[in-house]
């Protein structure tokens, strides 16, 4: 009998891209502006306002990377709806202090506790997983991450009225204020088939521990981790890149914005439309495509010398992003039991954590030891050769590997 989904998934798919897009505007006002706050604060220059600003993302980072398994087993025992709201309020508590703060160690705790309160992408693609019909999962999943990409392109064009009326500590905490709202919509809409939850005493064993002991779970682990951080690899370079390519008296400011909003929106349409490509050809080769494609389009980066090549070098590659990121969402839930998709998801918030920290890091090394040029071919072909190994890595290990029982199926599964 074909899969009807949960009572009101419909309802709660909606009320989760909702919470998505109003936890990553609101938290995207923060963004473009927190090296300019660290130095309103402390009269810093902006070389050290800068690497402050990227010590606190990494302390966000660590945060996420730390707590993601253990949100992810919470989520799995009392409920995914619970942890959304829980991130919500983790989060716009963490925007309310940040207005409030008077010291740089100040913004880098508060951002560590932002990190260790994340989770609610990973509960909504949970929520989402364990509700709606399996061949409509990748959809689901693509416009979930498609809402989320949105909020973060618009975020920041909202934040600028704000700041340029009411300055960096109100603007901060308005979008407390506004984020709070997530958690009441949430509360409200949200109505979590409790079917899903694992049992206080399972004897089937299919929480954490089983996730964990499955060779299936680091086969697909260590492969969105290899295909998720060449990205990232190039985004602290980019801006500069840009600035060294306009003509003196260009407006930078406004460039580099629209060159980040393009990318954003790329990233979105593609992950809105992955779902129909995933169910055409599949998610593997939906992963390989995509990998082929975002090295394609980033290796002849470093060799453009107008700013309107690499823009469109940047949202091309950032197309098959969409497809890759969409793609490595929708293979995780295939692969575990419906009563383990908050720890399978967890596990996919560290990896992705650990990604958007090693990414970033490894690209401002390599700029500043040998230039800006030379980061996007060493990106594209470190994504090539660690990324290709490991695909093939997966599939010999999932050719071994017997479906799960209750697993989410799609119709073309990554197992088969």
């Amino acid at each position: 009998m074909e899969d009807q989904g949960s009572p009101g998934w419909q309802r709660n798919n909606f009320a989760a891209m909702l919470v998505s897009f109003l936890l990553t505007s609101t938290f995207s006002f923060t963004y473009p502006f927190l090296p300019l706050y660290i130095q309103q604060i402390d009269g810093s220059s902006g070389e050290q306002a800068a690497m402050w600003a990227g010590i606190s993302v990494g302390a966000q980072g660590l945060g996420a990377f730390i707590s993601g398994p253990i949100w992810g087993i919470a989520g799995d025992r009392y409920g995914r709806k619970p942890m959304l709201v829980r991130a919500c309020l983790g989060g716009a508590t963490g925007l309310l202090l940040l207005g409030l703060a008077t010291s740089t160690w100040q913004i880098v705790a508060i951002r560590l506790f932002i990190g260790l309160m994340a989770g609610s992408a990973a509960a909504a693609m949970a929520l989402i997983a364990a509700g709606t019909p399996g061949r409509l999962i990748p959809k689901a999943i693509g416009r979930l991450q498609g809402v989320s990409l949105a909020g973060l392109a618009l975020g920041p064009v909202i934040a600028i009225g704000f700041v340029a009326s009411l300055g960096y500590r109100t603007t901060f905490i308005v979008a407390g204020v506004l984020m709070y709202s997530g958690s009441i919509v949430a509360m409200i809409m949200i109505r979590e088939p409790k079917h899903s939850l694992a049992p206080a005493h399972s004897t089937k064993k299919q929480g954490f521990g089983s996730v964990l002991r499955a060779p299936i779970t680091w086969a697909a682990l260590g492969l969105v981790l290899c295909l998720s951080f060449a990205g990232p690899m190039i985004q602290p370079i980019l801006a500069p890149y840009v600035v060294t390519m306009l003509p003196a008296g260009s407006d930078a400011t406004v460039i580099v914005g629209l060159l980040f909003f393009g990318i954003a929106a790329a990233s979105a349409f593609a992950a809105v439309s992955a779902g129909r490509i995933i169910q055409r050809i599949g998610i593997q080769l939906s992963l390989l495509g995509a990998t082929i494609g975002v090295a394609l389009f980033l290796f002849p980066m470093g060799l453009v010398q107008s700013v309107g090549v690499l823009a469109l070098l940047v949202v091309v590659m950032s197309l098959f992003q969409g497809v890759l990121q969409t793609s490595s969402a929708t293979l995780l839930p295939t692969l575990v039991s419906a009563t383990a998709l908050s720890s399978i998801f967890g596990l996919y918030q560290s990896v992705q954590a650990l990604s958007g920290q090693m990414g970033p890091a490894i690209g401002g090394i390599i700029a500043a030891h040998i230039g800006f040029r030379p980061v996007f071919p060493l990106a594209a072909i470190a994504l090539l050769l660690l990324g290709i190994p490991m695909f093939w890595n997966f599939k010999r290990v999932a050719a071994k590997t017997a479906p799960i029982q209750d697993a989410v199926e799609i119709d073309a599964h990554p197992l088969n």
